[in-house]
């Protein structure tokens, strides 16, 4: 008697998708697909693409690999020149998103590596991050980002009344500042302001 295994639904194993030839076709329109649901750079959409032409070179043994990633750096390049995949637009974007979620300019430096931006492009988009920033009037971008951060964990500015100026409570405020990227004079300016004042800095649009 056969017993049906546990890990499939139904009691059957599931049979893996066989994967597809690559084509020129396929990685168009498997490329153009994952662009629609996600924002990515350059390099993160050749890892992804590469893995769906290492999985598709190891089922289907007679398709030339290097002939197939050839097929991808078109596709890239034909992307590029449609606007559909740029380096520059998902890293202000990206910059603009962590920045209002409270990044520091440290952090935000650190995410744009990790996503395989090249760092002349990372120094240009902070640049033109703090730009936008001073033309918006913002006291400073940096200090708007730490304020977020200090409302979302209720220190700083932000804290319970009874908490408030306390020395230890300050010090673990600061050892959290310095992991998110911020520096000592950051973090002193924002213990400077009042509750009201830090809340209206936020708001300023």
């Amino acid at each position: 008697m056969t017993h049906p295994d546990p890990l499939s639904p139904d009691g059957a194993r599931q049979k893996k998708r066989t994967p597809r030839r690559i084509t020129a076709d396929y990685l168009h329109n498997a490329g153009l697909y994952y662009l629609q649901r996600f924002a990515a750079s350059r390099e993160q959409f050749r890892t992804v693409m590469l893995r769906k032409i290492k999985r598709s070179c190891a089922y289907h043994k007679d398709q030339d690999a290097l002939a197939c990633a050839m097929l991808l750096e078109e596709l890239i390049k034909k992307f590029e020149r449609a606007g559909l995949l740029g380096d520059e637009s998902y890293a202000r974007g990206l910059a603009e998103s962590l920045r209002r979620q409270g990044r520091s300019e440290r952090a935000i430096a650190a995410k744009l590596q990790g996503k395989g931006i090249e760092r002349d492009l990372i120094q240009k988009t902070l640049s033109l991050l703090k730009e936008i920033e001073e033309q918006s009037g913002m006291h400073s971008g940096e200090i708007q980002a730490a304020l977020r951060l200090a409302r979302k964990k209720k220190i700083g500015p932000f804290a319970p009344a009874e908490i408030e100026d306390n020395e230890p409570s300050n010090k673990k405020a600061l050892g959290m500042f310095a992991r998110a990227g911020f520096s000592y004079d950051t973090f002193r300016i924002i213990l400077s302001f009042a509750r009201e004042e830090a809340e209206a800095l936020i708001d300023r649009r």
